[in-house]
């Protein structure tokens, strides 16, 4: 039987552990003493689905994929690791960041906002090893991501070699591979997975209600599809963000070695930085979404509702809280007979096309 342990969130939010507020501002996110997440060990499945997922907190499994063929050959050398790789690459390119050495590894905007701080390039797999293995002992490192790669495509054979314990085999593993880097503060739709498998990861990680204080950039004009937080966490700079304090009040941290794995729960913000010339991740998401991004539907609230006068907000509010939101909502359509609750019904194939067929008729008038 294995055993879960659960570090709670007990200590005090110290905002100095290593510099006193006076002495220097701005600083980084690893001059503060944040909290770690929760730790768990020898997880199954199950437990996993009823003690971890429940919860909707992110936890820390330590050593989940110690066993790895992948992680053991990263263990002897980063030319051992590379060549493991090379064996279940098939030829195939995939979309790579590329950004000059000073960037130190942050892929963002520039300066301006009017374009990013590096280039979009797709790049057979195997010369994305290469560059990385050639820049290893460089002082200077031209900064290299290659993210998200499906190894259903790139890497055929990988899952079957490299399995998760803890998911199902239709849930496809993505790899990410590059060389020191920084990311800014994002939340993922889906719940995620990750595990290092070469280098070190560190997770700052922020609860979904803390968006108020992160001062999130735009949704529709980002680095990787999902809006980041404007807030630099290696150069801190509270006087511009000063509602990015209380933020850190609920910050979390969780630091992974090879064969460590990360469960983040949809919409959790997280920050990940990475150390050395040469880090492998592979990641999977996972969701219970069947029916399209609800970030879809948050583009369509922004178009017809917010801008509304604020009585009209607040009495659409009560709508969405009714029938979507609200802890009572499935029991909102119980005095209406099944047959006549139309797209107010429970969830099933007819009801969902109801849903979609409404939608049909009434999306193009909105968005003609």
């Amino acid at each position: 039987m294995s055993v879960i342990h659960y570090r709670r969130l007990e200590r005090s939010f110290r905002p100095f552990a290593l510099r006193n507020q006076l002495d220097l501002n701005p600083i980084s996110i690893f001059d503060y003493d944040l909290p770690e997440v929760d730790l768990a060990t020898s997880l199954s499945r199950d437990e996993f689905e009823t003690q971890v997922r429940s919860e909707g907190r992110p936890v820390l499994v330590k050593g989940l994929v110690d066993s790895w063929p992948i992680v053991e050959a990263a263990s002897t050398s980063h030319e051992q690791l590379v060549a493991y790789l090379k064996q279940l690459d098939v030829g195939a390119s995939v979309p790579t960041f590329v950004a000059p050495p000073r960037t130190a590894g942050r892929y963002f905007y520039s300066e301006d906002m009017r374009r990013f701080n590096f280039e979009m390039r797709d790049a057979p797999f195997r010369s994305i090893l290469d560059k990385l293995l050639e820049q290893t002992d460089q002082p200077e490192q031209m900064g290299i991501k290659a993210g998200a790669s499906p190894t259903s495509q790139t890497l055929p054979d990988f899952a079957g070699h490299n399995p998760m314990p803890l998911l199902g085999q239709d849930v496809v593993p993505k790899i990410w591979v590059g060389n020191a880097s920084k990311v800014a503060p994002h939340f993922d739709v889906s719940a995620n997975i990750a595990c290092v498998v070469s280098g070190v990861r560190r997770f700052v990680i922020f609860p979904p209600d803390q968006i108020e204080n992160l001062y999130v950039g735009p949704i529709d004009y980002n680095m990787a599809g999902q809006p980041a937080s404007m807030v630099d966490l290696s150069n801190i700079d509270l006087t511009r963000f000063p509602k990015f304090e209380q933020a850190l009040k609920h910050a979390m941290i969780a630091e992974l070695h090879p064969g460590d794995a990360l469960y983040l729960p949809s919409l959790w913000w997280h920050f990940v930085q990475s150390d050395g010339p040469l880090n492998v991740l592979v990641n999977y998401w996972f969701d219970d979404l069947r029916d399209g991004s609800p970030m879809n539907v948050l583009a369509l609230a922004l178009l017809v509702i917010r801008d509304l006068p604020d009585n009209d907000k607040a009495a659409w509010r009560t709508v969405f809280d009714h029938y979507v939101f609200g802890s009572q909502s499935s029991a909102a359509v119980e005095h209406i007979p099944e047959a006549f609750r139309g797209v107010l019904g429970s969830k099933s194939a007819d009801r969902d096309q109801r849903i979609k067929a409404f939608l049909q008729a009434q999306l193009p008038a909105i968005l003609r």
